[in-house]
């Protein structure tokens, strides 16, 4: 029984430990917003990796009530906000779901003014 109480307090220490990290972490992926690259890739769906991360951070900065993870995976979520995004509701552009120099600019655009696209 003392060994079972032992490794509930050392796994209850550990929560503590790792809890304000990863709320640090995602507090510096959102002050990191809209900062991936003067050069972003071209991005469709099935594409991964930090250029993502900053694709979906965008997206959450530009549409209200957005709730995207930013897990690096362009998925069906990521998807849909894109299109949500390049539609007449937000950034008024063609609606293709690929993130291209004319999305990425937009998404520039309105992570620059302290309202959301829409």
């Amino acid at each position: 029984m003392m060994k079972k109480l032992a490794v509930v307090a050392a796994g209850a220490a550990l929560l503590a430990v790792v809890a304000p990290a990863s709320s640090a972490s995602a507090a510096t992926e959102l002050a990191n917003c809209g900062r991936f690259s003067t050069q972003e890739p071209v991005l469709r769906y099935g594409a991964t990796g930090p250029a993502v991360k900053a694709l979906q951070c965008e997206l959450s900065s530009a549409i209200y009530g957005m709730d995207l993870e930013f897990d690096g995976i362009f998925g069906q979520k990521t998807y849909n906000a894109v299109i949500k995004f390049q539609g007449r509701e937000c950034a008024n552009i063609d609606v293709d779901g690929v993130v291209g120099p004319i999305t990425w600019a937009q998404l520039d655009r309105w992570n620059n003014n302290s309202h959301f696209a829409c």
